[in-house]
């Protein structure tokens, strides 16, 4: 099963000790929990990183005007956001030292560099959205001399121009992260069903990383291969529209001939 590419690899089990990424981790224990959902979550924390910014960037315009933002959008963007940061700790040890690089005792994951950069990332971000809420809440509801409301404003610029260059700075982080789990078929999965989305934040590198998954094989193996997958759940109508962009990528690729024909 799944032949194409090698998904037989894409279980759920994950060998912290091994070389990830060009640098050796020390051994250490992780709850066997975390180890199970690891890719599921990895798959959850860029879907909703996504979202995130997909909140912030359609309202990019409305937030530069301090009378103009939308609340409710607000809102939403430090609920996804939260989630996300809250996601990140399950699965990776808090830094407590961030000068140290020094982490929790527990049983969890030890960030590598690329992980511990996107969850300072996301924690920063969470912050930083709580901090114009705030700012926002304020010059609304209670009265200031001038030069304070002229501070809060000035400040609520400031925060949302470090916002934005954020969430510009994470989709480098995940850019690493999507390249290092290229083992995670969940998070393939994702990329391929949001094309569009993916195109709008990722750009002309969207379709280079869903490559990085096929180990040299095309995108025609790839879609096929993610079609057996939703084979092997049930996803019919998922299962076919992965056939037919396969077929448009090779029209000659028969085994998807013969699959599309079975089902």
């Amino acid at each position: 099963m799944f032949e194409a590419i090698g998904l037989e690899k894409f279980g759920c089990k994950s060998d912290r000790n091994a070389l990830i990424g060009g640098e050796m981790q020390k051994k250490e224990f992780v709850k066997p929990y975390l180890v199970n959902i690891k890719k599921w979550k990895i798959k959850n924390i860029v879907m909703q990183y996504l979202e995130a910014r997909d909140i912030f960037k359609s309202n990019r315009g409305f937030l530069s005007r301090t009378s103009k933002v939308p609340f409710q959008q607000m809102r939403d963007l430090s609920d996804v956001l939260y989630r996300t940061k809250e996601d990140c700790h399950l699965l990776y040890k808090r830094v407590i030292d961030p000068q140290k690089n020094k982490f929790e005792d527990s049983d969890k994951f030890t960030p590598i560099e690329y992980e511990q950069a996107l969850v300072n990332n996301i924690g920063l971000l969470f912050h930083k959205v709580l901090v114009v809420r705030e700012l926002k809440y304020v010059m609304e509801h209670y009265v200031e001399d001038k030069a304070a409301y002229e501070r809060n404003v000035d400040n609520y610029k400031t925060q949302i121009e470090y916002i934005d260059s954020l969430f510009d700075d994470g989709i480098e982080v995940l850019k690493k992260l999507i390249v290092h789990n290229k083992h995670n078929f969940l998070l393939l999965t994702v990329l391929l069903e949001n094309p569009n989305k993916a195109k709008k934040h990722f750009g002309k590198n969207a379709y280079e990383l869903v490559e990085r998954f096929g180990n040299g094989k095309g995108l025609d193996e790839i879609y096929y291969s993610v079609a057996q997958y939703y084979l092997q759940l049930g996803h019919i109508e998922r299962a076919q529209k992965m056939l037919r962009n396969a077929l448009k990528k090779n029209k000659n690729l028969t085994k998807a001939k013969k699959l599309m024909a079975g089902i």
